[in-house]
């Protein structure tokens, strides 16, 4: 992934920042923010259609959707909705299948791997790009179901040198009663 960082962010961050300069209209309007979103998607397409993606190969989409490959592995970039999570897949077939992934094994990716990679821009322009990897399906303003979540530094360097910590806080482990007879229930002795 480290031969996107410098593309990605460059992409994102000249195609928003010209997407706004042309239609100053839309900007700051929430009820038009898409218009801005979509015209900005598709400027960094042609961008990144223009440089080195160092081994990924951007894939054909509808709608100017953004889909890189490399080996097993897919990168679809999506814009993040208003409560800044992943959008989820809805009920299209295809997308919900994309959103399934194997869990994470000891070698941290298997090998073939579904990742999104959700981008915002500030007002002032910065773009931030978060990179998950989905489980599973979820609905519109419930979690998100992702197994890694990182920001994707701008630097491919940055992103060699970052440390991942796995994280329990999400998982609830419910440890069986014993019953008024004494019995217990699931757990050995």
């Amino acid at each position: 992934m480290q031969p996107l960082c410098e593309p990605l962010h460059d992409a994102l961050t000249s195609a928003n920042g010209t997407a706004r300069e042309r239609h100053p209209e839309f900007d700051g309007r929430e009820d038009l923010a898409p218009v801005l979103t979509h015209i900005a998607r598709g400027l960094a397409l042609v961008h990144l259609r223009e440089v080195d993606l160092g081994g990924w190969k951007l894939r054909r989409q509808n709608n100017a959707g953004i889909e890189l490959r490399r080996d097993a592995a897919t990168l679809r970039v999506l814009h993040q909705l208003p409560d800044r999570a992943a959008p989820p897949p809805g009920r299209n077939l295809a997308r919900r299948t994309f959103y399934y992934n194997a869990t994470l094994s000891e070698d941290m990716l298997p090998p073939k791997d579904n990742l999104l990679a959700i981008w915002s821009a500030s007002q002032k322009g910065a773009v931030t790009i978060r990179v998950v990897r989905p489980v599973g399906p979820w609905r519109y303003g419930r979690t998100e179901q992702v197994d890694l979540n990182f920001v994707l530094p701008q630097s491919p360097t940055d992103l060699q040198n970052l440390v991942f910590e796995p994280s329990d806080a999400d998982i609830t482990i419910e440890i069986p009663r014993e019953d008024a007879g004494g019995a217990e229930h699931g757990v050995g002795g």
